[in-house]
Formats: C-alpha cells, structure tokens, sequence
C-alpha cells in the first residue's frame, strides 16, 4: 500500500534512510541522525514538501521524499525527488503517488535523478523514458576539502 508518511513513521523513514545511504555511493559520508530527522519532518509537515512510503504487513519498505519550488526565471513550480528507495518493488508506484501530488500542487515538471547511484543507469534510463521523462544535462561531482 502507498501513503503518504506521517511523523510516527520518523524511526522507520530514518531507518530506510540509512539502508538507502550504505548502499549508495554516499556511504563513506557521515551521518548525522539529527538532520535526518529534521529533514524529513520539514517534507512531512512543509508546504512545499511531501513523503510517501509503501507499507507490507506493517512494515515500512519503501519510500519517496520530494518538494516544489518556483524556478529561478519565473513562479512555475518544479517538484523535485528528494530521496527515492524501494525495497519491495514499489518505487514505480511511489513515484506516481509523488508525480500526482506534484501535479496537485500545479508543478509544470518533475525532476528525479539517481545520484546515490544504487540503480543500474542503462535500466534507469530505459525504464524512466517509459514513464515519459527525458534526460536533463549531466550531473558532476567534486570532493571539497573543508
């Protein structure tokens, strides 16, 4: 089943948080609870920000976070996908739940990526074009030094 998250499933959101960060390409990062909880409880109670998980027999399996904000040339909103993981073959359906809440919230596009970069590209790729999404520039990457 998809829903949209609440703050009682923070300890679960928050677990599949870090199943999705040790298995991304983020996982030599740390990681710091606090701002986790924080991040989701500013998409679960936010205006502009939302998080649907899948739920199976109790559990939560699944999960995708997003928001809308207004472009940088002009007011339409641009809903972007936050975070996305799936343990239970739901993240096609959690991604229709975030584009029909997008659509609600009179964004004019949506924008989702694999930065963690968990998906094989070539089958991301492929299965995205399906759902109708086209490919948006590249994305690069440098460490800083702090």
């Amino acid at each position: 089943m998809i829903r949209r998250a609440t703050r009682d499933d923070l300890p679960a959101l928050v677990e599949l948080a870090l199943r999705e960060h040790a298995a991304s390409q983020f996982a030599h990062q740390p990681v710091d609870l606090a701002q986790v909880q924080a991040s989701f409880l500013g998409v679960i109670h936010g205006m502009a920000g939302v998080a649907f998980v899948s739920e199976e027999g109790g559990q939560l399996r699944g999960l995708i976070a997003g928001m809308v904000q207004p472009g940088l040339f002009n007011r339409y909103q641009t809903a972007f996908e936050l975070l996305w993981y799936a343990e239970d073959g739901s993240g096609l359906r959690l991604l229709a739940a975030l584009k029909a809440w997008a659509v609600r919230m009179r964004a004019v596009q949506l924008v989702v990526h694999d930065y963690a970069g968990i998906a094989d590209p070539t089958r991301f790729n492929k299965v995205m074009a399906r759902r109708g999404f086209g490919v948006m520039g590249t994305a690069y990457v440098s460490p800083l030094e702090s």
